[in-house]
């Protein structure tokens, strides 16, 4: 069972109580009081790839989003050329 959080209105008394997740408090145990249910954010840290942080980083040659992602960038289009149209690119 989880344990919850509330605040009383009248006396801002705060407690802890473990009940199911359809259920829920009401009143106050020390004034009779309405009850608020408190929220906290949890902490999280992404770790590993398919994150923002390690996979949507610019390069580390300053251009930016262009060659991320990607092995071999300029060197491996420049083989391309090189085997399609021969050395000089010219296709002869």
């Amino acid at each position: 069972m989880p344990t919850y959080e509330y605040k009383c209105l009248d006396c801002s008394d705060v407690f802890e109580t473990v009940h199911g997740v359809n259920e829920s408090v009401d009143n106050c145990p020390r004034c009779g009081g309405k009850v608020r249910r408190l929220f906290h954010p949890v902490g999280i840290i992404f770790k590993g790839s398919g994150f923002y942080k390690t996979d949507s980083r610019a390069s580390d040659n300053g251009k930016g989003k262009a060659g991320a992602g990607k092995t071999g960038g300029e060197g491996e289009r420049a083989e391309e050329k090189a085997s399609v149209g021969g050395e000089d690119g010219s296709g002869t």
